[in-house]
């Protein structure tokens, strides 16, 4: 069983005028069934509910951080609803976002069904500067006819 730190964003559209907390909520709702279907166990779960992305650090990036400095806090995945927006939303948090999954090795996104580790998150996330590293073929590829999970 991979133990998981579940991360909700508040800017998840869902194509409707849901409240911030309503999405929250429907993100909760559908990541744990997504573990508990994929023998994945939930130690802890963070939202950026309340908290304005630029130019400001997200105090649960900061607390995921911080809990993972001890090694006995083995996490295997940090778990997303989506991708969507991801880039522009943690401009100011790129790297923050980057030192966690350097230590978790793993970042996935529900929505998509995309698994990236530490060096493709940051050629995501940081553009064609790190673009060198990569002569293989990326993995990068969206589904966009996913169905939603209520």
């Amino acid at each position: 069983m991979e133990n998981v730190f579940l991360y909700y964003r508040k800017s998840i559209d869902f194509g409707n005028s849901w409240s911030p907390v309503q999405r929250i909520v429907h993100q909760d709702k559908v990541l744990f069934h997504y573990c508990s279907s994929n023998n994945l166990k939930v130690i802890k779960r963070f939202s950026d509910l309340g908290y304005l992305g630029s130019p400001f650090q997200r105090p649960e990036l900061l607390q995921i951080s911080k809990i993972l400095e001890k090694p006995k806090n083995k996490v295997d995945l940090l778990l997303f609803y989506s991708i969507a927006g991801l880039r522009t939303e943690m401009k100011a948090n790129a790297d923050l976002l980057l030192e966690v999954v350097k230590i978790i090795e793993n970042i996935h996104f529900y929505r998509e069904e995309l698994t990236l580790d530490y060096e493709r998150l940051k050629l995501y996330l940081k553009g064609s500067e790190g673009m060198e590293l990569y002569t293989q073929e990326s993995t990068f590829s969206l589904p966009s006819d996913k169905k939603e999970e209520a």
